[in-house]
């Protein structure tokens, strides 16, 4: 059985652990990321016309302070997790987006959202590329409400943690960057083993920094991406994928 190194936060690697397990993948884990709370004033939201979240994080500390969005405010989300926190609290989305801020431009540049000025929600190491909406005519103000911890191991066990593994699976550019800064000088233990982005935005922070990403499943879902890399695995009858 292929072994995949999970490195997501803790809170999410016991449900992924299982969805692995049940495609036929060992599991090792290493949470490399954690969250913390920003301190932020509740801004006044009948002031603004869209309010955009990136994550369900955002969704999480946002609606810890701020308890009512007024119906005139029409929330955008990225990705089905976040809609899915969203529709916890009573919130549905006026618009689900599959990717990233980049596709909030793209609405923006094609003319597909009337123009209007938004609130998105983020964390405090957010994408700089959704400020583009601004050339499209729309107003912009950009709230962090948590920021982004990495978490530190011994050399050791991060050692230990890859030789056992077959395959990385990074799901967002901060898990990537905490591995490097707790792989030290050790970067050659990646040179036989296969990396893989949960999506295009992590592939492109690893790529950039001269890794090989193998694999990037059809969409940014931890069942896809199982389903997915089984049978890229299975496909190959032995081939090594990494190209």
């Amino acid at each position: 059985m292929p072994t995949v190194l999970l490195t997501r936060p803790q809170e999410e690697i016991p449900k992924d652990t299982q969805i692995f397990k049940r495609f036929g993948f060992e599991v090792v884990s290493l949470p490399l990321i954690g969250f913390e709370e920003v301190e932020f004033a509740p801004p006044r939201l009948e002031e603004f016309d869209y309010l955009y979240f990136g994550s369900k994080r955002g969704v999480r500390f946002f609606l810890k302070k701020v308890k009512e969005i007024p119906p005139s405010v029409r929330v955008i989300a990225v990705g089905e997790k976040t809609a899915e926190e969203l529709r916890k609290r009573g919130v549905e989305p006026f618009k689900v987006l599959k990717g990233s801020s980049k596709d909030l431009v793209e609405l923006a540049k094609e003319g597909k959202l009337q123009r209007g000025k938004i609130l998105a929600i983020t964390p405090k190491e957010y994408i700089k590329s959704i400020h583009l909406v601004e050339e499209w005519g729309f107003g912009l103000k950009v709230l962090p409400v948590y920021r982004t911890v990495f978490i530190r191991y011994p050399l050791s066990v991060v050692e230990s943690a890859v030789i056992k593994s077959d395959i990385i699976i990074f799901t967002s550019p901060s898990t990537f960057m905490s591995f490097l800064e707790n792989l030290q000088n050790r970067k050659e233990l990646l040179d036989t083993k296969i990396i893989v982005a949960i999506g295009k935005t992590t592939a492109g922070a690893i790529e950039v920094r001269g890794f090989k990403v193998s694999f990037i499943p059809s969409r940014p879902n931890t069942e896809v991406l199982a389903k997915e890399l089984m049978e890229e695995l299975d496909g190959s009858k032995g081939k090594d994928i990494k190209g």
